[in-house]
């Protein structure tokens, strides 16, 4: 192999490696270079809405089935109480229809099972929490819920989209410039760009998915996306 050929042999063999190593790569068409990169945008943030899920439960006999609705009214009124007299207005509980299920014995159904579902939602997140965990404020109440979980959101995630996208816009084109350097090149316009699906993760996940991430378990969370960018080379 002549000296030309092993020093083109070796530059582009060194465009391959930078291309598995990045996902980047140059493309040739009608005589004009261009280069593809894939940029990231990650930040971490802190959840500044939250949302108490409750559920409230009672259990009856097959012939006093009839009083589950007001047993679960009764229930009901406990929580808005608890609620109201903690600085919760009523605009910011959620409360679904009752339902019912059938349960089973040996002979047949032996009772009624019912139950109502209600949301608290709160900017005070450290209020919220501290209603929800207070389980000794709650049974002196008489108030024992079946089910008790706190979910965590992004009340501006409109404008954190549009920030994050800018962010792996900028992360491309300085990828893309630092590939254009090794051949001597330099990036100018940019053709296209294409953003990927949104992760919303707790800090340090790994997790991915095709569809995107949500992920309302943790207050503190980790928003990432990717932006396909191809720029002009001259």
């Amino acid at each position: 192999m002549g000296m030309g050929k092993q020093s083109a042999f070796i530059l582009a063999l060194g465009f391959i490696i930078s291309a598995i190593i990045f996902g980047e790569f140059f493309i040739f068409a009608r005589n004009e270079k261009s280069i593809r990169v894939v940029g990231q945008g990650v930040k971490s943030v802190t959840s500044d809405v939250a949302k108490w899920n409750i559920t409230i439960s009672k259990d009856t006999t097959v012939e006093n089935q009839n009083e589950g609705p007001k047993l679960i009214q009764k229930e009901l009124l406990k929580v808005k109480k608890y609620l109201n007299n903690n600085a919760i207005t009523d605009k910011d509980i959620f409360i679904e229809p009752i339902t019912s299920f059938s349960n089973y014995g040996n002979n047949g159904v032996s009772g009624y099972s019912f139950s109502q579902k209600i949301e608290v939602r709160c900017n005070d997140i450290e209020k919220l929490e501290k209603l929800a965990l207070d389980i000794d404020a709650m049974e002196k109440e008489e108030i024992y819920l079946q089910n008790s979980n706190i979910e965590y959101y992004i009340s501006n995630l409109a404008d954190l989209k549009a920030e994050m996208l800018a962010l792996a816009t900028v992360d491309a084109k300085a990828r893309a410039q630092e590939i254009a350097n090794s051949s001597g090149n330099k990036i100018c316009n940019l053709l296209s760009a294409k953003s990927g699906v949104f992760m919303i993760r707790k800090p340090l996940s790994t997790d991915v998915s095709d569809y995107g991430i949500y992920n309302t378990s943790s207050k503190e969370k980790e928003v990432a996306v990717t932006v396909t960018a191809t720029f002009k080379v001259k």
